[in-house]
């Protein structure tokens, strides 16, 4: 939708270059029941076509929960309770970083038997680390 109909002027002036709101509702149906969720967006391009704002938020969050669902099983990153200074968002990167290492070897090992195999095969672990 236009963003001039539904914001104020001083709204307007902030944001100049902000010329469509998006909104997206979902419905996720599981055992529990159904669940409603809606998601706004700003954006500085005027598309009238529905589905591709759709492709970009699936695609977003396509992204995101892999990378974080192999974050989560790979380095129990949510078991983490790191939390002083800088500790947290450090800790984040180094597993992001060993993550993109390890996804690089061509072996048929899970991401999970690569991490065990590089702490007990030195070998392995230099191979992993010579990209």
């Amino acid at each position: 939708m236009p963003a001039k109909g539904f914001l104020l002027q001083e709204n307007l002036s902030i944001w100049k270059d902000l010329s469509t709101l998006v909104k997206i509702e979902s419905t996720r149906e599981s055992k529990g029941g159904k669940t409603r969720e809606t998601r706004y967006y700003i954006r500085n391009e005027e598309i009238s076509n529905a589905s591709y704002y759709n492709a970009l938020a699936r695609g977003h969050w396509s992204i995101e929960n892999k990378l974080h669902w192999h974050l989560d099983v790979t380095f129990k990153e949510d078991m983490c309770r790191a939390r002083k200074g800088n500790a947290s968002e450090n800790l984040s990167i180094m597993r992001k970083i060993a993550l993109q290492l390890i996804s690089g070897m061509n072996d048929k090992l899970s991401l999970k038997k690569r991490q065990y195999k590089a702490a007990l095969d030195p070998k392995y672990m230099k191979d992993i680390l010579t990209f």
